[in-house]
């Protein structure tokens, strides 16, 4: 945790809402990556609604990115 908070320090709340954004790119990738390998249905489906949810997530990011007032 100390390294976290190392690197945290300095960092103004729109620099946090970024990372999330960032955050959130990364999640996105890794699941449709996942949708790739995965064998399953029951599983596909389950990392289908993971993504959805992470989708949803990035558009909430975008829209307080975009409206963030300086």
């Amino acid at each position: 945790m100390q390294n976290n908070q190392g690197n945290n320090q300095g960092k103004n709340a729109k620099q946090h809402v970024q990372d999330v954004q960032n955050h959130l790119q990364s999640a996105s990738s890794c699941l449709n990556q996942a949708l790739q390998s995965v064998e399953k249905p029951e599983n596909r489906e389950k990392i289908q609604s993971t993504l959805s949810s992470v989708e949803n997530a990035m558009q909430s990011v975008n829209n307080t990115l975009s409206n963030y007032q300086e």
